[in-house]
């Protein structure tokens, strides 16, 4: 299964993650968002992101999101759009990376049979560097796990975990003074289980990082050749017209710049 986050999805809950990144990292607190999209086969594709700021709580463990704002913002982006909610994302900032850090807890897999929704997307994040580093992005593959829900561990805990006979994907990189790591999971009524994660949106911009084109100083019809970029990686594999388009708009981007 191919979970891709493509448009603006994937800046946008990176973004979320660091606003809510705290100074004092004893008074953790975990960014929120609902995910839009539609699927076709094995193919999901996440195209709206909501952060929701709403929430009951929010602890270093765990958040506790105001079902009513959700279900609003739900109803609401069923009116005016095509896509359907198909799951939640949010944040787990720590003080160092570890390899289980974006892992779901235990908590997690409960808040997953509670919504009942197809996915989640969890990005561990944390601030491991007194400079500023640029943007700097790369696919990571893992071994797939499925996670269970454990009656006996508490809500912090890593719940059941049985690996799987396959590999998964995640969106790993490293922005300002921040490391993250982005993975998606798939849950199918008892337990969340490992996807294969990809973004057009992010390939587009390793794409411009190998280029050595630097995204702020880009004209506006620069920055239209990004939107016709992103949408053709996201049929790059399935037609060679995908990628000639893709290489076009590279190029013209380069000439613009050397004009200016």
């Amino acid at each position: 299964m191919k979970f891709n986050l493509i448009q603006n999805s994937f800046s946008t809950i990176l973004l979320d993650a660091i606003q809510f990144f705290p100074q004092d990292l004893s008074k953790q607190a975990e960014s929120h968002g609902l995910l839009f999209g539609i699927s076709n086969d094995d193919i999901i594709e996440c195209e709206y992101v909501f952060p929701v700021g709403n929430v009951r709580r929010r602890t270093e463990n765990e958040i506790s999101p105001d079902r009513t704002i959700d279900n609003a913002i739900q109803t609401a982006r069923q009116i005016v759009s095509t896509s359907n909610n198909i799951g939640t994302y949010h944040s787990h900032p720590y003080a160092e990376r570890f390899p289980e850090w974006a892992d779901p807890s235990n908590m997690d897999v409960s808040f997953a049979k509670f919504l009942k929704e197809p996915f989640m997307v969890i990005i561990a994040i944390t601030r491991n560097s007194d400079e500023e580093k640029p943007l700097d992005l790369w696919y990571s593959d893992y071994d797939a796990v499925e996670f269970t829900y454990d009656k006996n561990a508490q809500g912090h805990d890593a719940p059941n975990m049985k690996k799987l006979n396959r590999k998964s994907q995640s969106i790993c990189g490293e922005f300002k003074k921040y490391t993250f790591e982005l993975r998606g999971y798939h849950f199918d009524g008892k337990s969340l289980s490992d996807v294969m994660l990809y973004s057009s949106e992010a390939e587009m911009l390793m794409g411009l990082l190998d280029e050595e084109i630097n995204l702020s100083n880009l004209s506006s019809d620069s920055v239209y050749s990004l939107r016709k970029i992103e949408f053709n990686l996201r049929l790059i594999n399935q037609s060679d017209k995908a990628n000639k388009n893709y290489e076009y708009h590279i190029e013209k981007i380069k000439r613009n710049m050397v004009q200016k």
